[in-house]
């Protein structure tokens, strides 16, 4: 399920503008009215070394999701479906129930990184009206911390010099306030997409507890 809380990381690392707001503050405003929509779905390629990733993920706040992942071009498709604390997963035999510890771990990043607003927070620019895919938004821009390796605490912080910050481009539409479209890439490679979200707002989204396998 790591790609759920990459998901989820993403998510929470990114409104109408308003000349009185900063640029963070239009970001937050933005993702703040996505939040009041109560339930949205965010589609997401994820790649990497590894390969590709894609994710489908129904939210109905504060505390239901549905995601669907696949990984590389012919996986097969698995589920998890997450209701306050239970949890469940289908990776092709049937639902079946998850641990209380593991889906309390889900449960609590959905809280804290999707259904309230983030702790953490990116500094963004106003980078104006940008038209993307035939439509033009407000673009904001900020870049990612640079996550401290594994050892870090014992050998203190360093910089390599293969080291690329990643670049966040948070995409709003300049009608409804929402965002639209969520793309981090390499600040030295902007065109070369490791995380690309795509919001939908209006969905008539429901997610029910599944009916787990008697096996």
């Amino acid at each position: 399920m790591r790609s759920f809380l990459t998901g989820l990381l993403m998510l929470a690392s990114a409104a109408p503008a308003l000349a009185d707001k900063s640029c963070k503050e239009q970001v937050d405003a933005a993702f703040s009215k996505l939040r009041e929509a109560k339930s949205f779905r965010l589609e997401t390629t994820i790649t990497n070394s590894e390969g590709t990733l894609k994710m489908s993920a129904d939210y109905v706040l504060p505390d239901r999701m549905h995601q669907k992942v696949v990984l590389g071009k012919d996986g097969l498709p698995m589920e998890m479906i997450v209701i306050g604390k239970q949890a469940w997963s289908n990776q092709g035999s049937g639902w079946v129930a998850l641990s209380e510890a593991f889906a309390n771990t889900v449960a609590n990043q959905i809280k804290e990184t999707v259904a309230e607003a983030p702790k953490a927070a990116t500094d963004y620019k106003c980078v104006g009206d940008k038209e993307f895919e035939g439509k033009t938004y407000a673009l904001y821009e900020g870049v990612l911390p640079t996550p401290l390796p594994a050892d870090g605490k014992t050998k203190g912080p360093r910089v390599s010099a293969v080291t690329v910050p990643n670049q966040q481009s948070v995409y709003v539409d300049k009608t409804t306030g929402l965002p639209v479209r969520n793309i981090v890439a390499p600040v030295t490679e902007p065109d070369k997409r490791l995380f690309d979200g795509t919001f939908v707002v209006g969905e008539n989204i429901a997610i029910e507890a599944p009916k787990v396998s008697s096996n």
